[in-house]
Order: structure tokens, then sequence, then C-alpha cells
């Protein structure tokens, strides 16, 4: 059966269609965001029609960027185009960002790609931050290491959640965490969720990867419910199979005309975290 292959440039980047698809057909794939105090960062290109003996490299994702994008940002004042760079932090190494445009908490923000015959559109608002609380070891088993990280989600209803992780030494740009998204349909409070994986490309969602040693910067991310949503089905989806996926998920999340994302985060501080054994942790509120 044929699948497509969803060139979303994070480190998730494998994803399949949900949809069986003839060969030829493509859709444009959008992944950006913007963080308070942050420029945008937004990803454009066509996804890749293959069968189970296709072999891919590298340069077949690099060859479906849509480097010659319009991709116009407005934050409902102020509207800009957005620049296309070389970026060596992310694969495939370019994104479009802004010269000027830097997230405020509590804007909305709308985005457009236009492309060849493409049009995507998608809006999204940047929440209210909630800071880390506590981060500890839980548990470490031949020198894999399995983290809780603690807040506390407030009163008021409708806050969404999604980690993002940063190993020095071994990262460029922040991975989302897997199995870290979070609604406060289930939330009270104080709160704790485990962190076990930066899910890295190719890796399997189940892996644990974090090591004793390891110096990691954390982020816990503010989301709206169409982001926490688009996570959620993101990794059911790469629970199943890693080559049999979204076949029963929708992979657009408020953007219309493209599969993908527009994600407003609301970011407090970066926590940096050296994992030691399960006995050496920070307090509550000595997180930095």
């Amino acid at each position: 059966m044929k699948k497509t292959l969803y060139s979303i440039a994070l480190a998730l980047t494998l994803s399949a269609c949900a949809k069986t698809e003839q060969p030829g057909d493509s859709v444009l794939v959008v992944e950006g965001w913007i963080e308070n105090g942050a420029r945008p960062v937004v990803m454009v290109s066509e996804s890749i029609g293959i069968s189970s003996e296709t072999v891919l490299d590298a340069k077949d994702i690099v060859d479906h960027l849509a480097k010659w994008a319009k991709v116009t940002i407005s934050d409902g004042e102020t509207t800009e185009i957005l620049t296309g760079v070389a970026d060596s932090r992310y694969f495939p190494p370019f994104i479009f960002t802004s010269k000027k445009m830097v997230g405020e908490v509590g804007k909305s923000y709308s985005l457009k790609v236009e492309y060849k015959d493409y049009v995507a559109e998608a809006q999204t608002t940047i929440p209210e931050p909630v800071p880390i609380d506590r981060v500890y070891v839980l548990s470490v088993k031949d020198s894999l290491a399995i983290l809780k990280v603690g807040f506390t989600d407030p009163p008021l209803k409708g806050n969404n959640y999604k980690i993002f992780t940063r190993t020095k030494g071994k990262d460029t740009h922040f991975h989302p965490s897997a199995f870290t998204s979070l609604c406060d349909d289930v939330l009270d409070g104080y709160t704790e969720i485990q962190l076990f994986s930066t899910q890295r490309l190719l890796d399997y969602i189940y892996w644990g990867n974090i090591h004793v040693g390891d110096e990691i910067e954390i982020k816990l991310c503010s989301t709206d419910r169409s982001i926490y949503e688009y996570w959620n089905n993101f990794e059911v989806s790469l629970a199943g199979n890693m080559f049999n996926m979204f076949y029963e998920h929708d992979m657009s999340n408020g953007m219309k005309g493209a599969m993908g994302y527009w994600a407003g985060y609301g970011v407090d501080k970066v926590v940096n975290f050296t994992v030691h054994d399960p006995n050496e942790y920070l307090e509550p509120g000595t997180a930095q």
C-alpha cells in the first residue's frame, strides 16, 4: 500500500498520510511556532509519495523543501513577509523567520503560506506561561533515567501543555518529549509528569534516551487546545508503528490547506538540569 512521508522538519519528521495516496500526489506541509520573547520559526515542504520499497536519503527530503514559498505573519497590527534563511540547527536546514516580530503573551498571530497552487492559513494565540516548580530523577536503570517535572496548573480552565527538551552536546534545537501532552481536563493544581525521552529523528517513541550525566534544558510550553490535540494525535499514531501512522487522526488541527500546525507557545523559564542519581533533585521554587 502506498503511503505518504511528510517531511515536517521537526526531529519527529516521519509521518504518514491519513488516506491512501497515488504516486505523484503531494500535499503542502507546514510546521511553525512562535513563543513569547522569540521570533517565529516556520518550515514548509511538500510531501513525498513512497512505498514500502522506497529508500530515502537526506537529499530526497531537502529536494522537497518549499524554499520559494511566500510566508506571511500578522499580529493584527503589523504584517510581515518572513525571510527564508539557511539554519543548520534544523533538518531540513532551512526556515522562514522574522527580522522584527517577537511573540507576546496574549497576542494572536495569523499565518499564511502561498506556494505553487497551495494556500495554507492558520491562527494561534500565545497563552500565559506556567513555570516549572520542580525537576528530579525518579529512577535510574542501566544508566537510563526517568525524570519527574512538576508544575502548578492554575485554577482557570482551558490550559494545555507540551514539554520540549534539548540535551547539551546532542541537540541543536528543542525536541518534543514523548507522551508529555497535557490538558487540564485531568489536571488540578500541582501536577507531575514523567519525562524519559527526547524524541529525535528516527527514534522509536518508546525508547528512553535520557542518561545519567546528561545536561538537559527543559521547556514547559502552554498551548491552545488544537495544538494539544495535534501532539496528542501525533504521539498516539507514532506509538502504533513508525511507518504506519496517521491513518485515523486529523493532523491539520486548525491548519487550512496543508498538513501540519501553527503553534503559539507560552514559556516561563527554561530549566537547566543535570541528571544525577534519584536522591538529587531541585526543590519546589528552585528551578533555574
